[in-house]
């Protein structure tokens, strides 16, 4: 298995900017070759994040169905994981109100406090999310004909 450490500070302005963020389930579409996987591809290649709670969750489902962790590794390696912070706590928290009545887990919501707090759209392929107010576009990476 593969040591993890959590990325290292860096200087903002060197870092690419931002146009997506990625919940757990878009980053498995691309994992596991699902529908929607070249989608998650074009919008890593177009600048995109994921929470450090994401990039558990998908280390958790790799691990339980014993599959490499080091996909997972060298994906990540070609965006930023962002910390999970104190403010997306806070965010994650606030959008339990909305969250709930759509079963939003605590990963999904620490998502979606992401893509606010980097004012970028996110990828789900969980089409629930489509029904949020919260001011962050909501982009399905798997559609109907997939």
């Amino acid at each position: 298995m593969t040591e993890l450490e959590p990325d290292k500070p860096d200087n903002p302005r060197s870092r690419p900017e931002v146009v997506s963020v990625l919940d757990t389930s878009a980053v498995l579409a691309l994992l596991l070759g699902e529908p929607g996987a070249e989608t998650v591809a074009d919008a890593i290649a177009d600048g995109a994040a994921m929470s450090t709670v994401a990039y558990a969750e998908v280390a958790t489902v790799l691990i339980r169905n014993d599959l490499d962790l080091d996909v997972l590794v060298q994906v990540a390696a070609q965006m930023r994981v962002e910390l999970f912070t104190t403010a997306d706590a806070n965010a994650a928290a606030a959008l339990i109100v909305q969250g709930e009545r759509l079963g939003l887990s605590l990963g999904d919501r620490a998502c979606l406090a992401l893509a606010i707090r980097l004012n970028a759209c996110v990828l789900t392929a969980d089409s629930a999310w489509t029904k949020l107010d919260i001011g962050v576009d909501v982009v399905l990476v798997r559609t109907k004909a997939s």
